[in-house]
């Protein structure tokens, strides 16, 4: 877990333990005060108890007890949901080791060193549930219960015609998975269908984007929650759903009453993604380049020689990524200056209608050279019909059910059998 430091303070902001997993904790006295003050002015003037304060790079994850402030620092990125679950573990078992020694008028900060072997069982315990990173909703449960599920679901991986199996709630929100991503695409749509019509206990389901050889099998667990199954072709359904009915049963009786639903990060105003495009409005670009203008010295000022080369750089082909390593611009940077440009007119998002060669033998040549992976390969045999310059990338990437930025990764490994109209 990418934690950074953790400390615990009484409100009126003595610290009574810090703890830094790669190295001397940064967190001082004085550091410590400050965060109390702002705990204690939010409860002062009605706001509550803080949940999260947010700097450049770092979040500070409040939990509140009593006298007692119990903060995490991750990192800026990192979603605090998790982190949030694990501070309330982190309280309660030091409100517990510590009852006698806190209801005492001194409390000093050195009686509770080995609370430090305590926050590393508990961090490694939460590190063997996946980070909340992926697109998709993710349902985190206590780590002992998350275990119970992913036992059972490595024994199911273990019987024959069994690749990956996955646990989710019909909702959509994944407990657990070792599914691929184009893989989980078809779960997802299964999922949203049985939202909408009543599907038997246990079924299977093929399509070309899945694996050559593969299907994807369903079996309801208890009403709100599924096993997903990447089984063989060949492995008739009801036998599958007789092999895996004990661990069904399993499954069905674990307690997901404290489960904790996360919703994953939407995109923020001024964060982009990798494969973005944008195009310059030449009229307006040309007052950034001239000399004495109010508008290029502001544009100086602000962004100096990098803001020169990232325009330059617009060329409404190029992705953001490419245009990254292209410059050598950092990432945050990089954002600052698309921020200030679309903001103003400077530059647009670029959306393309990619129009592909004829699939001819040379074609089919070159992609064998290219080396597609088989569900890349699988995706293009879906989107070519669409490719024709008349669908924009966003509606192609919807008809075959595949994000927009997987779709342009493996049209951009077709190289120049691609015209990127716009």
């Amino acid at each position: 877990m990418p934690v950074k430091e953790i400390i615990v303070l009484q409100k009126g902001g003595m610290p009574l333990f810090n703890f830094a997993p790669d190295g001397a904790p940064k967190l001082d006295a004085l550091v410590a005060g400050f965060l109390s003050a702002q705990a204690g002015f939010a409860e002062e003037i009605g706001e509550g108890h803080i949940q999260v304060v947010t700097f450049a790079e770092n979040k500070f994850v409040y939990e509140s007890r009593a006298n007692l402030l119990f903060i995490i620092v991750i990192g800026q990125e990192d979603d605090e949901h998790i982190y949030r679950v694990i501070m309330k573990e982190i309280a309660q078992v030091f409100e517990k080791q510590y009852t006698e020694v806190l209801e005492k008028s001194v409390v000093p900060s050195h009686l509770f060193g080995g609370f430090r072997e305590y926050v590393i069982e508990i961090l490694g315990k939460y590190d063997k549930i996946p980070e909340i990173k992926s697109r998709y909703p993710s349902a985190i449960l206590p780590p002992e219960i998350y275990q119970q599920a992913e036992d059972l679901l490595n024994l199911v991986e273990g019987k024959p015609g069994i690749l990956r199996t996955g646990l989710v709630s019909n909702d959509g929100y994944v407990i657990a998975s070792k599914l691929k991503p184009h893989e989980f695409e078809v779960a997802t749509k299964q999922l949203q269908k049985s939202q909408d019509m009543e599907l038997p206990s246990y079924f299977a389901v093929s399509q070309t984007t899945l694996d050559e050889g593969t299907k994807l099998f369903l079996h309801q667990v208890k009403p709100s929650f599924m096993l997903l199954a990447i089984i063989r072709e060949d492995l008739h359904v009801g036998r599958c759903a007789e092999i895996i009915s004990p661990y069904i049963y399993g499954l069905g009786n674990i307690d997901y009453s404290n489960i904790v639903k996360v919703q994953p990060k939407t995109k923020e105003a001024g964060v982009f993604s990798d494969y973005e495009v944008f195009t310059s409005n030449p009229m307006m670009e040309s007052t950034l380049f001239a000399e004495r203008t109010g508008p290029a010295r502001e544009f100086g000022n602000l962004f100096g020689n990098a803001g020169v080369d990232l325009l330059r750089a617009i060329d409404g082909y190029s992705t953001v990524e490419e245009i990254r390593t292209r410059t050598g611009i950092q990432s945050r940077q990089l954002s600052e200056i698309l921020t200030y440009l679309t903001e103003r007119g400077y530059i647009r998002r670029v959306r393309f209608y990619p129009k592909l060669a004829a699939s001819d033998p040379r074609f089919i040549a070159y992609l064998e050279t290219v080396g597609l992976p088989r569900d890349e390969f699988l995706i293009l045999e879906q989107a070519k019909i669409f490719c024709d310059g008349n669908n924009s990338s966003v509606d192609i990437a919807q008809r075959v059910g595949v994000e927009e930025e997987k779709l342009i990764t493996i049209l951009r490994k077709l190289g120049d059998n691609v015209e990127w109209l716009t």
